[in-house]
């Protein structure tokens, strides 16, 4: 597969659904709002696989939610996190080893067709952290493959999700409605001081924020490479505070009300 084609099906994978969290405790005397609130928390078992010989290199670490049990938001967002990761590669019934499988024998059979040889590789490797006083769970997932070209391709991908519904964020709405304008200037104005040579000659080219991190006073917005840049400006951050995006008007969706 044409590295491009590849990256590019990488960029078009995101998906979201939610439902709603129900918690009974039964039986148990209450130790306290911190330890009860703890009692809640996810506990994460990376999955990690690793193949390599002269010709092919893959290396996966994958962050699964260990006590999916204890909650029926974990497996909603378990399930979620699963097929976003794994894109293509996912199967029914759901197995993070089964499609680490099929990654590996896609990349070692892409190696056997390639008349000329070389050296392919990929690697994903995730990371999983809690935001805001751990109401939000945000994963980090770094992809970078080769199979031949010019160069391989590589991206960063930040999902989180809400631990009271397993609702995945949607960051798109920031640039709808009659806050859009204001946004879309927020972030040019940030961009061209990041990266002042990019390929974003009005507001109106500039795409949705599709992907973003949570983090404890605000939102970093992130441009994959050929996104907004060329790919030697690669992978482009843009870090706004709460207060620098309530200032345009539009609502702040992971800011609890209080």
């Amino acid at each position: 597969m044409n590295i491009s084609i590849m990256y590019m099906l990488n960029i078009m994978r995101r998906s979201f659904r939610y439902c709603m969290l129900a918690l009974a405790l039964v039986g148990v005397v209450a130790c306290g709002s911190d330890n009860a609130k703890k009692d809640t928390l996810p506990e994460f078992e990376p999955f990690t696989l690793a193949v390599e010989d002269d010709s092919i290199s893959v290396s996966i670490c994958y962050q699964r939610i260990a006590n999916v049990d204890a909650n029926p938001i974990f497996t909603t967002i378990e399930e979620q996190n699963y097929a976003n990761s794994f894109d293509g590669y996912a199967v029914e019934p759901m197995s993070v080893e089964a499609s680490a499988q099929l990654l590996m024998e896609d990349y070692s059979d892409s190696v056997a067709w390639d008349v000329d040889g070389g050296s392919y590789f990929y690697t994903m490797d995730q990371k999983a952290h809690l935001e805001r006083d751990d109401s939000i769970l945000c994963y980090e997932t770094y992809i970078e493959s080769y199979i031949g070209g010019a160069h391989g391709g590589y991206s960063l991908w930040f999902e989180c999700f809400d631990l009271t519904t397993g609702q995945l964020y949607d960051f798109a709405y920031l640039v709808d409605g009659e806050w859009g304008t204001a946004v879309r200037e927020l972030i040019c104005a940030r961009l061209n001081e990041v990266e002042p040579v990019n390929f974003i000659d009005s507001i109106d080219m500039l795409p949705a924020p599709s992907n973003a991190l949570i983090t404890k006073d605000g939102l970093t917005i992130v441009y994959q490479p050929y996104a907004v840049a060329c790919f030697a400006a690669g992978i482009i951050s843009l870090e706004f505070t709460d207060a620098e995006l309530a200032a345009t008007g539009a609502p702040l969706v992971w800011v609890a009300e209080e």
